[in-house]
């Protein structure tokens, strides 16, 4: 995890809301660049909601439902999801730092090279803030 810096800094929940899933979409993408001159924690959660009922799936790197990066100060990293089953609608769930220096934009992909798709693309402004 981060710095003590980044373990003061206030955190936010951000949500893209429930996105429908193109059939050509195969993992849901998080990028995210740290602006600010100290490392900063990100959370990322994917679920798929096309039973109706939440069912969390693993986000990489961590291979956990719930996973948290370090993005290091003026550094970029990026958080998918396999979404390949998701039937038809899921969300992607942003935990991150409260600083217009650290931003986030969510994408529905294809396969490698991750081909951003019509319709998936939610970028930071369009988020919704869901939480403390």
């Amino acid at each position: 995890m981060g710095t003590s810096a980044n373990s003061k800094a206030r955190r936010v929940v951000y949500t893209t809301g429930i996105l429908r899933k193109s059939p050509l979409m195969r993992f849901a993408l998080v990028d995210a660049v740290n602006l600010t001159g100290w490392s900063q924690d990100i959370t990322v959660q994917v679920i798929d909601w096309s039973s109706g009922s939440p069912v969390h799936l693993k986000v990489s790197p961590c291979n956990r439902t719930k996973c948290t990066q370090e993005v290091g100060p003026n550094k970029s990293v990026f958080l998918y999801a396999d979404i390949s089953k998701v039937e038809f609608k899921y969300e992607v769930r942003i935990t991150q730092p409260v600083t217009r220096r650290f931003v986030t934009n969510v994408f529905g992909v294809t396969r490698s090279p991750f081909k951003p798709l019509q319709g998936g693309t939610v970028l930071q402004h369009e988020l919704v803030r869901i939480g403390k």
